[in-house]
């Protein structure tokens, strides 16, 4: 048996790119024994619909021994590094066979890898090409137009590039835009001179926008914001990640819509305020936002807080659930469940792991890792999680470590909490799916991170045939 393994690059790229083997062009390339994620173009940015950068991995790969990968597991949870909360899973990605298994089944708080069971499900249950619209209603007798949520927190402040970009990891961002939209409004209605008033109506939508779970400082530090079904730029004021956000990123939008209008030379008049489409208003304009593989792709590569809680979001309101965090977990358990993954003792109160009372186990990532192989709807997920050494959050972590170019995975971290879930092939060429959860740590990531990466290293240069 094979599986196509989606990925942007290769062991031998991330090498290239370290000034340690010769490029692409040279006539004797290096010889690179470890088997890496590969591409069939790896000087050319992936597509941003639809992935062809696929290689396939031969079951015939020796497995590494099972008795030495469960001793490298003991040792991490032994390592005073990390301590005995540490749970471990490493199960072969081809055909689910155990390598590691150090309470692998004993629910933790995740941190961010939460993110990935978002994912997974949302994907699993609305197809990789799902989108979601934004629309704009108007209501002649009142002259309104209402800009009505949709799902989409990404949205650009004007045009949107619908998917005319280069890199793919920011290809979600932006995709349609308040301009598009304001042009079919302009299209619509024509420049009469006439004043219009605008409104924003989120009630599909109804929160709490900000999670009672999520801490302060994650909105005053930029790590978030709220989540409303309308965002331009996940509610950032500015430009950058961890920037001030807007309080109420409806109204917001509402107001860049404004600035596209009479950027258009339509009048406005009035405020912005919230209220919801009248019910003879007919709809004007439409956008769509990116597929869903483009925001998933997004949202693990470089953690996406409010894009992860507001896809949860969504996925509940597509389930028949209310779009709230109780409606998003049981939409996500729903899926997963469906798709045959282990989650015995599953506990969410968020979608993108900023809750310290999530618990997922390390069996149900390694679960989900492999049910996602055989989901169509999900033939890309490798390809959406970042590559050690070269993309998203793990871009830096991993430079000149072994896992460099053979680890693609997503971390998380909160206080206390360390934890990382991913596929990473070794050195014989056999993928594993792997993850590592640690909570009740001391404060600070840089030891049970050194831990884990010890351990990731030693798996991937294991050559310990079973």
């Amino acid at each position: 048996m094979s599986v196509a393994v989606l990925a942007l690059a290769g062991g031998y790229l991330y090498l290239d790119a370290q000034d340690v083997v010769p490029g692409f062009l040279t006539a004797e390339p290096a010889d690179v024994p470890q088997a890496p994620f590969i591409t069939q173009s790896p000087v050319s940015p992936a597509p941003v619909q639809g992935d062809d950068a696929a290689a396939s991995l031969s079951a015939d790969a020796p497995r590494p021994s099972a008795a030495e990968v469960q001793a490298l597991a003991e040792a991490l949870r032994e390592d005073s590094r990390t301590g005995t909360s540490t749970n471990v899973s490493v199960v072969d990605y081809l055909d689910g066979t155990v390598y590691a298994d150090v309470s692998a089944a004993d629910p933790q708080v995740p941190a961010s890898t939460t993110k990935l069971i978002t994912a997974v499900a949302a994907v699993s249950e609305l197809g990789a090409d799902f989108t979601t619209q934004t629309t704009v209603t108007w209501d002649k007798t009142s002259r309104t137009l209402t800009l009505v949520a949709g799902g989409d927190s990404m949205l650009a402040a004007d045009e949107g590039h619908h998917g005319d970009v280069e890199d793919a990891e920011d290809a979600a961002e932006g995709w349609a835009g308040l301009g598009d939209l304001a042009d079919q409004v302009l299209s619509a209605l024509g420049e009469d001179g006439r004043a219009l008033k605008v409104r924003v109506d989120d009630s599909a939508f109804p929160g709490p926008a900000w999670p009672k779970e999520w801490p302060d400082y994650a909105f005053t530090m930029g790590y978030a914001a709220p989540v409303t079904g309308l965002a331009v730029n996940g509610g950032r004021l500015t430009d950058g990640n961890y920037v001030a956000r807007a309080e109420d990123p409806s109204l917001h939008a509402g107001e860049l819509f404004v600035e596209a209008l009479e950027k258009r030379g339509l009048r406005v008049q009035g405020e912005v305020s919230h209220a919801s489409s009248a019910a003879k208003a007919v709809e004007v304009a439409t956008v769509s936002s990116a597929p869903l593989s483009e925001v998933a792709r997004h949202l693990l590569s470089v953690s996406d807080n409010t894009v992860a809680e507001q896809v949860a979001r969504v996925l509940a309101l597509e389930s028949g659930y209310a779009a709230t965090p109780a409606g998003e977990a049981k939409a996500i358990a729903s899926a997963l469940d469906r798709l045959g993954v282990t989650t015995a003792g599953l506990q969410l109160y968020d979608g993108a792991g900023f809750s310290d009372r999530n618990q997922i186990s390390p069996a149900t990532m390694t679960s989900a890792l492999l049910a996602a192989r055989d989901e169509p709807s999900l033939d890309g997920l490798l390809d959406w999680l970042p590559l050690a050494g070269l993309e998203g959050t793990v871009e830096e972590r991993y430079v000149g470590l072994p896992p460099a170019g053979y680890w693609r995975a997503k971390t998380g971290s909160l206080t206390g909490v360390t934890a990382i879930a991913g596929v990473l092939v070794t050195a014989d060429g056999r993928p594993l799916a792997v993850a590592l959860l640690a909570d009740g740590m001391p404060y600070g990531q840089a030891n049970p991170m050194a831990a884990f990466d010890d351990f990731l290293g030693a798996l991937a240069e294991c050559g310990c045939e079973g």
